[in-house]
């Protein structure tokens, strides 16, 4: 039998990503005051999504991208439930896809990222023009795009280092030491 401190450090190792992704997201969401800035702030909340989506599924929950996704619309203003919709989809096909692409090097799963993140953009862009009927221009879409990617190699590189101490801090807390 686990003893209740072991499981409540536990449980704050399984928090971990939740609220190193909620930090993000928090982060995204502040008012920036460089003219132009917000339009094509790039989307932080999805890479956390993303690493822990693939590196361990179970530390990013379905109910957790979707609150997420909600705070994203009540904030921004978009329709209620869009980025939900999004998120979630994005995880579905990380998860579909997962078992392809966990092994691969760090090029090809930024790769797989990068590929995987056009795909809510280009449905944002889709439903924002169904449901306002106008299409949003696409150079902030593509530019937004385009810096998140390039934030994923340093982003990854700090991730690792968390999943790493929480794999060996977990084993220690399981058997004992």
């Amino acid at each position: 039998m686990i003893p209740p401190s072991r499981r409540l450090q536990l449980l704050f190792l399984a928090l971990i990503p939740a609220l190193i992704t909620l930090v993000l997201t928090i982060f995204f969401l502040s008012s920036k005051h460089v003219g132009g800035l917000s339009h094509f702030m790039p989307l932080l909340p999805l890479i956390p999504v993303f690493y822990w989506g693939m590196a361990q599924a179970r530390d990013m929950p379905y109910w957790f991208v979707f609150l997420l996704g909600l705070l994203m619309d009540a904030v921004t203003g978009l329709p209620l439930g869009l980025s939900s919709l999004l998120y979630i989809a994005f995880l579905i096909l990380l998860h579909s896809q997962r078992k392809y692409i966990y092994k691969e090097g760090f090029v090809m799963k930024w790769a797989f990222f990068a590929a995987l993140l056009a795909a809510p953009n280009i449905l944002s862009c889709l439903m924002l023009w169904l449901f306002y009927a106008y299409l949003p221009a696409l150079t902030p879409v593509l530019l937004q795009w385009l810096l998140t990617v390039c934030c994923y190699p340093v982003m990854h590189k700090g991730f690792d280092r968390v999943f790493d101490y929480i794999l060996s801090r977990r084993w220690q807390l399981l058997h004992g030491h």
